[in-house]
C-alpha cells in the first residue's frame, strides 16, 4: 500500500489550543521506518516557536509568520539602532509586542543551543527547577513544565501545562502566538498516483498553508526514484485562561463540597469558613495526602496530630470508628487544589468526633497518650544502642531507605486493600530485614553451622540468653506475627493471615486503622522488651 495521499497534506495536525501540555518550542527531526521495500527514505520535520503577546497588539503579531519572524532562529542581545535589543523581548520592527517564554541561547563556541524558561514565568509561577523539570511546590510540587533532549542531549521541546501557562497569560494581559513548520519528505521506487494537478499542490485553509509537490530525485537519493515532499506553515492563538487564581489570586468559582451533616447535607468549600462543626473523612486520606512532596504527617498525641498535602497541614483526629475528624473551618482554610484531595475522601458523619481532637481543641486539654508511629524510631533505635552498649557491635546494618520506611508506617496504611500487609512489610523492612545475624552469632558465640538462623530466630535465641526460653518465645511472638504477614503480602495465599494478626495482637473485628494501630503498638512494645532483656 502506497503513502497516502493525506500524509503529505498535513491534515492530520491538531490545533495547539485544548491540548493539556502546550509546547513552547519544538525542534524535532526523526527519520520513520519505511513500511514497504520500495520505501526508500521517510523522513519528518517539525519546528513550533512561540511568544507570548500582549492583548493590545494581536493584530500585529497575526501578520508575522514563520520565515524570519517567529521560527527557530536563536534569540539574541545586543545594540540596534534604536537602542538596547533584550533577549526575551519580542519584537515587530523596533516595536516591542510581547516576550519570548523560552529563550534560545546559541553558543557559538560549543556548537550548541542552551533554552532557558522566562524567569518572570518561572517566579510568577512560583516554580523549582531539578534537572529537566520545573515543579510548583505549593501545590503539591505538580510538574508544570518540562525540557526534553534529543539522543545528542540537545534542546528539543519545551512544554508547559497548559492550565498554569493560561492563569499566566490572564493575569499579564497576553496570548501565546505560535508559529509552525511541519515538512514530511519520502523517496519511493514508484511513482505514486496522487491527485494534485501537475504534481504540485498549492493551498491556504485559515491560518495554514499548505505545500505538496513529487519531483525525480536526485543526488545523494538513487536515479529513477521519487522524491516527494508536503510541508505545512502555521500560525495559531493559544488563549490565556478566563481567571488567574494562581498569579493574580482571582476567586476560583469552582469550590468542592463536604458533608457537613449525618443527613448528607453538603456545603461548599468557602462555606465552611464559619462552620463551627467537624468534617469526617476516610482514612485512606492520609496515603492520598503523602503521595505528594512536601506532605507531613506528625502526631500530638495517641490519636491526634497534624497531616497535609504540604508542610503546614491541618490538625486531625480518629475516633472510635477509625474515621478522620478535622475541624470544617481548618479545611476552609486550605487551597482549593488540596481542599479538592480531601473532598475525594469525604464521607458522612459516623461515630462522632474523635474525642482527643475535641479535648484538644475545645477543652484545652490534650491528651497526654502517644501514638505508637511516634516511638517507631526511638524504639529501633533503642534496642541496636543496648546491643552495643553489651557486645560493642551494631545489632542493625544502617540502609537509605530507612527514613523512607517510617515516613510509610503509619496505622493508616492499612485502610488501604491489603494494607495490614504493605504495613507488615515496611516494619519488616524497618527492623527485620536490617538485623546482623553474624553480629548475635558472634555476640553469643554460636556454634558456626552451614545454615545460618534467621534474623528472628537468631533474635530469639538473644533474648532467650537474658531470660528463658518460655519468655523469650512469648516476648518474640508479635515480631513472627507481623513476619507471618509479611510473608502473606509476598505470597499467594492467606493462611498465615489470621495466625499472624493473633501472635500481633491485631483485632480482626476493628476498623483498619485501628489495626494498624494495634501492628504497630505491638511492634513497638516488643522492641522496648527486647531492650528491657539487653540492659
Amino acid at each position: 500500500m502506497p503513502i497516502p495521499q493525506s500524509y503529505f497534506e498535513l491534515r492530520d495536525i491538531q490545533p495547539l489550543q485544548g491540548r493539556s501540555w502546550i509546547p513552547l518550542r519544538l525542534v524535532c527531526e526523526a527519520e520513520l521506518k519505511p513500511l514497504k521495500a520500495d520505501i526508500v527514505r521517510l523522513e519528518e520535520w517539525t519546528g513550533i516557536a512561540t511568544a507570548a503577546v500582549e492583548e493590545t497588539h494581536r493584530s500585529i503579531a497575526s501578520k508575522m509568520g514563520w520565515s524570519g519572524d517567529l521560527d527557530m532562529s536563536p534569540h539574541r542581545a545586543g545594540m540596534e539602532s534604536w537602542g538596547y535589543v533584550s533577549a526575551d523581548v519580542f519584537r515587530s520592527g523596533s516595536r516591542q509586542i510581547g516576550i519570548n517564554l523560552v529563550i534560545d541561547q546559541h553558543i557559538e563556541e560549543e556548537g550548541r543551543s542552551v533554552w532557558h524558561l522566562h524567569p518572570d514565568l518561572v517566579v510568577a509561577l512560583s516554580l523549582m527547577r531539578e534537572e529537566d523539570i520545573w515543579f510548583r511546590p505549593e501545590e503539591g510540587w505538580a510538574e508544570v513544565a518540562r525540557l526534553k533532549r534529543d539522543d545528542n542531549g540537545s534542546p528539543a521541546e519545551l512544554e508547559i501545562k497548559a492550565e498554569f501557562l493560561r492563569d499566566y497569560l490572564a493575569a499579564r494581559g497576553m496570548a501565546l502566538y505560535c508559529s509552525s513548520y511541519r515538512e514530511r519528505v519520502a523517496v519511493t521506487a514508484t511513482k505514486p498516483g496522487y491527485s494534485w494537478p501537475g504534481d504540485e499542490l498549492r493551498e491556504t485553509n485559515g491560518r495554514d498553508r499548505h505545500e505538496c509537490i513529487i519531483v525525480d530525485s536526485k543526488y545523494p537519493d538513487p536515479t529513477g526514484h521519487f522524491w516527494m515532499r508536503g510541508a505545512m506553515w502555521r500560525t495559531e492563538w493559544v488563549e490565556p485562561g478566563p481567571l488567574s487564581t494562581r498569579v493574580r489570586g482571582d476567586a476560583d468559582p469552582h469550590t468542592t463540597s463536604f458533608a457537613l451533616k449525618n443527613d448528607g447535607t453538603r456545603v461548599s468549600a468557602k462555606e465552611l469558613a464559619g462552620a463551627m462543626s467537624w468534617l469526617y473523612f476516610d482514612p485512606a486520606i492520609v496515603a492520598a495526602l503523602l503521595r505528594h512532596r512536601s506532605a507531613a504527617l506528625r502526631w500530638a498525641s495517641g490519636e491526634t496530630g497534624m497531616v497535609g498535602a504540604t508542610a503546614y497541614g491541618v490538625h486531625f483526629g480518629v475516633n472510635c470508628l477509625g474515621l478522620i475528624t478535622v475541624f470544617a473551618k481548618d479545611i476552609g482554610g486550605l487551597k482549593p487544589w488540596e481542599q479538592r484531595v480531601w473532598s475525594a475522601h469525604n464521607v458522612t458523619p459516623d461515630g462522632g468526633v474523635s474525642q482527643e481532637l475535641f479535648a484538644a481543641q475545645m477543652e484545652v486539654n490534650p491528651a497526654a497518650t502517644v501514638a505508637p508511629e511516634k516511638k517507631l524510631a526511638k524504639s529501633i533505635e533503642a534496642v541496636d544502642a543496648a546491643f552495643q552498649g553489651k557486645y560493642g557491635a551494631p545489632l542493625l546494618r544502617n540502609h537509605e531507605s530507612v527514613p523512607g520506611l517510617l515516613r510509610r508506617a503509619h496505622r493508616f496504611l492499612a485502610a488501604d486493600p491489603d494494607g495490614l500487609l504493605e504495613l507488615s512489610k515496611e516494619l519488616t523492612r524497618l527492623f527485620i530485614e536490617r538485623i546482623d545475624v553474624d553480629a548475635i552469632a558472634t555476640a553469643l558465640s554460636l556454634p558456626k553451622s552451614d545454615k545460618k538462623p534467621g534474623s528472628l530466630k537468631a533474635l530469639e535465641k538473644l533474648a532467650a540468653a537474658h531470660g528463658s526460653a518460655s519468655d523469650a518465645a512469648a516476648t518474640m511472638a508479635p515480631l513472627f506475627g507481623i513476619y507471618d504477614l509479611r510473608l502473606a503480602d509476598a505470597h499467594l495465599g492467606g493462611g498465615k493471615v489470621a495466625s499472624g494478626k493473633a501472635r500481633a495482637g491485631v483485632n480482626d473485628a476493628d476498623p483498619p486503622a485501628m489495626q494498624g494501630r494495634q501492628l504497630i503498638q505491638s511492634f513497638v512494645d516488643t522492641l522496648d522488651a527486647i531492650v528491657g532483656l539487653l540492659v
